[in-house]
């Protein structure tokens, strides 16, 4: 390749500072500066395409990445970053691709064997990642980041013994490393070690991913003391699952002699305001009143010191007062017999989507359970089980239907969705579907959920493995429970 002209390189100078300093913005202008003038710098269509693909604009990375190595086809940067890309574009075939190019070309890369363990990971390859992130912690022992990621793959494979001292490590070396501090109470309340969870727990808000919905306030954080005479507001951060479960926690917010607001999703505001849990729910399209304290709803279980054994009932929820369903769901939900909610898949914009939800063919066999009429709860646009199956989903308008429609089955069958929530705190018998690695509330082991008495847990025996859970459920349901 010819070398730059001298201006071009103060300028890719320049640009890597940008870059370094965290300055995006001002580097992604100073790469195209580069670009227009100097078309054929393959290093500056890399490094844009590393800053497009942090700043999330995947389409240009990808392009940006493709460019430089079709001018320089040996540059490891360069098939690392495409790598990066293709993941998280949802293509982990051509991240691997490229990530084993990079460490073919330059094996002792460590940006690329770190991507590896990722990428693998990711698709539940956690053997081979597991190797990969040794193999980068090998060449970087100092590093927090990997110490971490090591930490994060065992924990993973249930290995929680020797996740916890990585974490330990990690934030030895790296103390302000949140996501450390965030794994590391995952970890412990995956345990049930809630009071030593509780004190790192808010380092979850400083992880943001996946949290498109937390805000920011200039009020006071309230610490969990006395506040009478004055009004506290309690805002939702995370899924329509954990604001039902934490709803629980408002009446003890009162009882501190305050007023009490809670904001939350337009969707479950009038369940949660048929319930007496705060002195006003609103949704987060209203216009907030004055207030003087403010906390995220789920910091309120450490400011209780909330452990395993004094964890506060669920929300007795039910349909608002003179709540009128469509007249279909009514219809669809007439006659006799034994009913049964059915949910297979959650969100699939949610991170953990591929691991929580279930290939609907696998639930063929719930057809041969007498006696039993199945209806959808599913709202995700999903591929149907093949099952009788009576949908109720397309008459749903929000979760108060869901919740009438739910008052009259049986039992409800789920994974991990807000569903399981909502039939939890109703009361009704729940069975739960939930992956070798759960989220952290259901804990590690263990059938029963301290959290909801009427839940009955079925996990898998190991990461992947579905087919032995829905043998038992069948087993349980044909035995009648």
């Amino acid at each position: 390749m010819e070398e730059p002209r001298p201006e071009i390189i103060s300028w890719l100078q320049e640009a890597l500072a940008k870059q370094n300093s965290g300055n995006l913005g001002g580097a992604l202008l100073t790469y195209r500066r580069v670009l227009s003038r100097d078309p054929g710098v393959a290093d500056a269509w890399c490094n844009m395409g590393s800053v497009l693909h942090a700043l999330g604009r995947e389409e240009e990375a990808l392009e940006a990445f493709r460019r430089s190595l079709e001018l320089h086809p040996a540059n490891p940067a360069a098939h690392t970053g495409l790598g990066g890309v293709l993941d998280a574009m949802g293509d982990p075939e051509g991240a691997l691709s490229h990530i084993r190019e990079a460490l073919a070309l330059d094996p002792g890369n460590l940006v690329a064997t770190s991507n590896l363990a990722g990428a693998l990971a990711r698709q539940g390859r956690l053997d081979e990642a597991l190797e990969a992130d040794r193999a980068a912690l090998a060449m970087r022992p100092e590093s927090p980041e990997l110490n971490l990621n090591l930490g994060f793959t065992l924990m993973r494979m249930g290995r929680l013994g020797e996740a916890e001292p990585l974490y330990l490590e990690a934030l030895r070396l790296g103390p302000g490393l949140a996501k450390a501090r965030w794994n590391l109470a995952y970890l412990r309340l995956l345990q049930g070690r809630y009071r030593e969870a509780w004190p790192d727990f808010p380092a979850r808000l400083e992880v943001p991913q996946g949290m498109d919905n937390l805000r920011g306030f200039g009020e006071p954080a309230w610490d969990g003391r006395p506040f009478p005479g004055r009004t506290l507001l309690v805002w939702v951060e995370q899924g329509l699952g954990d604001t039902l479960q934490f709803a629980r926690y408002l009446p003890m917010a009162r009882a501190r002699g305050g007023r009490v607001v809670l904001q939350t999703y337009a969707c479950i505001r009038d369940l949660l305001a048929a319930v007496p849990l705060a002195d006003q729910v609103l949704s987060e399209h209203d216009e907030l009143p004055p207030f003087d304290l403010q906390a995220p709803l789920l910091d309120l279980p450490g400011l209780f010191g909330s452990t395993l054994a004094d964890l506060p009932p669920p929300v007795p929820l039910v349909p608002p007062a003179g709540h009128e369903p469509p007249e279909a769901l009514r219809l669809k939900l007439a006659g006799g017999g034994r009913k049964a909610g059915l949910v297979w898949a959650g969100s699939p914009a949610h991170q953990d989507d591929a691991r929580r939800s279930l290939d609907p063919a696998l639930l063929a066999p719930l057809a041969a359970v007498p006696g039993l009429r199945w209806h959808s709860l599913q709202v995700a646009p999903r591929a149907a089980p093949p099952l009788p199956l009576v949908d109720l989903a397309p008459h749903f308008r929000d979760f108060s239907d869901t919740a009438w429609a739910v008052a009259r089955l049986d039992l409800v069958v789920t994974v991990d969705t807000a569903v399981a929530h909502l039939a939890g705190s109703m009361g009704v018998p729940t069975h739960l579907l939930l992956p070798f690695f759960p989220d952290w509330r259901w804990l590690m082991e263990g059938t029963s959920c301290p959290w909801y008495p009427s839940v009955r847990i079925h996990r898998q025996p190991a990461p992947g493995a579905w087919a032995p859970v829905l043998e038992g459920l069948v087993r349980d349901l044909g035995h009648g429970s």
